[in-house]
């Protein structure tokens, strides 16, 4: 169970990694020179999503695996699938960011039931 728990932790940064890359226009996204793409959100509107992703993933990660270990995959995942949506974005530009949406998704939403099974959990050690 763990280990689904902190794979979960490890996806949840792609919610906050796609929010961050669209932020900013690239061509990846289709906001190369002379696009009439979509205006990509403030940067500003990014971080408020990028500190609640940490704190999901630092509150879920630290509960499977402990302190240390938890934000040490925090820190490792954001590194890695940070370098590997940079890559999906030069190869697939067009695939890259609704996959990495709906994996960060899963992320999250098992992130969020992992957090909910440890409080019926602690509940009903507590009862």
């Amino acid at each position: 169970m763990n280990e689904l728990i902190a794979a979960c932790a490890a996806l949840a940064s792609l919610i906050a990694l796609t929010r961050w890359a669209r932020a900013v226009p690239t061509r990846a996204w289709g906001h190369g020179a002379g696009s009439t793409g979509q205006t990509p959100p403030a940067p500003l509107r990014a971080w408020p999503v990028a500190i609640g992703t940490l704190v999901l993933q630092g509150l879920a990660a630290t509960a499977a695996t402990g302190l240390a270990a938890g934000l040490a995959l925090v820190a490792a995942s954001w590194m890695v699938l940070g370098w590997l949506l940079v890559l999906a974005m030069n190869q697939w530009p067009a695939a890259s960011l609704p996959w990495a949406q709906r994996l960060g998704a899963l992320g999250g939403a098992g992130c969020v039931l992992a957090l909910a099974w440890e409080l019926v959990r602690a509940g009903s050690w507590a009862a």
